[in-house]
């Protein structure tokens, strides 16, 4: 009987259970809306994309869009539609945002896909491009984001590891046929060789080619490449590491330091790891502490 009263009163008001949008239809719906009053306020003509992102972008650029794995970098500007800021890069602190292409989704995806090195547009997404229902400092649920992002440059893997080589001052490099580009900073002539079966113990830092955003120990903000750094202990020849680490340290005698950039196929590959995108290369200091 409750579902047939039910029924009857949903005819008796003109309401059909298709017609009735679920709240995220509402919000899809409201996106739009209020894109499309953003743009006739402003007597704005913005292209548009299949899933709800409107953008003009100007370009000057000959160059090419970005292909899987290769390093963008970029400045950017994010606010709401009503002029609330939300985040930003910083080019007076030479503070830039890098994303490895294709290898997760962001924000800044779809955006970054239709531009060259060198252009600058202006993105209005809606919060399925977004953070959807999540809210984000001052962002709330089901917000549209207006992305304003300058493309600064656009590198493969190979112009990576040269960028690399001029940041990190290598000046006359040994490159191996694996792609290691490896250099000793400290000689030890008379330190002892690594031999297969050894017990080897090294310091080391890690680093990315850019910088990043995270927290150091005091748990203070900070922009740094470095990501990770210590002691370590491996087994000389039993794969312990990944290969390319292995490989430079192994060049070593006791006693000697060097610093080394990795390709990513040597290193955490296309899939990376936590805290490494895929098909990053990697800078390493090295020093060999012990082997026995």
């Amino acid at each position: 009987m409750l579902k047939y009263l039910v029924l009857f009163f949903a005819i008796a008001l003109g309401i059909s259970s298709c017609s009735v949008e679920n709240p995220v239809e509402q919000e899809v719906s409201k996106n739009n809306t209020d894109i499309q009053n953003y743009l006739k306020q402003r007597n704005l003509t913005y292209q548009s994309t299949a899933d709800g992102m409107y953008y003009s972008i100007a370009s000057t650029a000959t160059t090419s869009t970005p292909s899987v794995a290769d390093l963008v970098t970029l400045h950017y500007k994010l606010t709401l539609l009503d002029g609330t800021f939300v985040d930003s890069t910083s080019k007076s602190a030479n503070q830039s945002k890098s994303i490895v292409f294709g290898v997760s989704q962001s924000l800044f995806t779809l955006p970054v896909s239709l531009m060259k090195a060198g252009d600058k547009g202006t993105f209005l997404l809606p919060s399925s491009l977004a953070f959807g229902a999540n809210t984000f400092g001052n962002v709330p649920a089901y917000a549209v984001i207006k992305a304003e992002v300058e493309v600064v440059s656009i590198k493969n893997q190979a112009d990576q590891i040269t960028a690399m080589q001029t940041t990190y001052g290598f000046t006359t490099p040994e490159k191996t046929t694996s792609g290691l580009v490896f250099q000793k900073t400290v000689e030890n002539p008379t330190g002892a060789a690594i031999v297969t079966g050894q017990l080897v113990k090294v310091n080391y830092v890690g680093r990315l080619g850019y910088g990043y955003i995270q927290t150091d120990a005091s748990n203070k903000v900070i922009y740094d490449s470095k990501f990770g750094s210590g002691t370590l202990s491996f087994t000389a020849g039993a794969g312990q590491l990944i290969s390319g680490f292995e490989e430079a340290a192994l060049k070593l005698k006791v006693g000697e330091k060097a610093k080394a950039i990795l390709p990513h196929t040597s290193a955490y590959g296309a899939t990376g790891n936590s805290t490494i995108p895929g098909y990053s290369p990697l800078y390493f200091e090295i020093e060999v502490v012990s082997a026995q």
